[in-house]
């Protein structure tokens, strides 16, 4: 099924989920590079300069990707380098650009969590070796963000 679509390329990861004592939405963007085989879909962040990652894994049935995710913070943001994972449901755009869904996870207070997710193809196609090494022309630097309601 993976084979139908162009997984190429840099793809832009987003996603916003309340963060803190206060619940604070923030939005969490990654640079990923996607590695389609058969009917499952791996998502990889490219390495970024402060030190998080992400990486998924799905399974696609046609248009819907279902699977799950780890993240691991920055070890300078305030949640010092903590891993989270749970589980992640994206359906595939018709044009095959664009994943967009929810995740659901815990949090740091321990209370399960869901965010919105989008994973957006951005066009430029990369050297999969230069990426592993860091070595990329995207700016590596995950970005954490409040949003404003």
């Amino acid at each position: 099924m993976a084979e139908k679509y162009d997984f190429s390329g840099v793809w832009r990861s987003t996603y916003r989920v309340p963060s803190g004592p206060n619940n604070k939405v923030i939005e969490v963007e990654h640079y990923m590079v996607l590695y389609p085989k058969g009917n499952r879909l791996v998502m990889e962040s490219i390495p970024s300069t402060d030190g998080s990652y992400l990486i998924a894994r799905f399974t696609l049935d046609g248009r819907i990707a279902t699977g799950s995710y780890q993240s691991q913070n920055s070890p300078k943001t305030a949640a010092k380098g903590a891993i989270y994972y749970g589980a992640a449901q994206m359906v595939l755009d018709a044009d095959g650009k664009t994943l967009r869904g929810m995740g659901v996870g815990f949090g740091k207070d321990m209370k399960v969590k869901t965010s919105d997710w989008q994973v957006v193809h951005i066009g430029q196609h990369h050297n999969h070796t230069h990426a592993a090494a860091g070595a990329t022309h995207w700016s590596a630097q995950a970005s954490r963000r409040v949003v404003k309601p």
